[in-house]
């Protein structure tokens, strides 16, 4: 029985180490202070974060005016959280803005 306990024990220690790197890496955190803005009369997006880590993205879900009135989903390009810069995104001629937000990744 002592053998058998040894054993269960060298088994859950091998495991613990073998699980070791899975476990929680440094810590991230997302960008913050985040604010949107669409064109009212035009078919534009911004997003801008000014504090934390990571990236944002301006993203517009846009509708055609006129028949077949398609859809179109919109991204513009990732920015440094922090950077002061601004991230713009445009519908395609002939659509509307339905739908916007900031995309972020830590």
């Amino acid at each position: 029985m002592r053998q058998r306990s040894k054993r269960i024990a060298l088994t859950a220690t091998v495991l613990g180490l073998l699980l070791l790197p899975l476990g929680a890496g440094p810590a991230t955190a997302a960008p913050t202070d985040c604010w949107t803005n669409d064109g009212v009369w035009l078919p534009y997006v911004t997003a801008h974060c000014s504090g934390g880590t990571g990236w944002y993205q301006a993203w517009a879900a846009c509708k055609e005016n006129f028949w077949p009135y398609d859809d179109e989903f919109v991204e513009s390009d990732w920015k440094v959280a922090g950077s002061q810069e601004t991230a713009w995104v445009w519908c395609p001629a002939g659509y509307r803005v339905l739908n916007y937000g900031v995309g972020l990744k830590s």
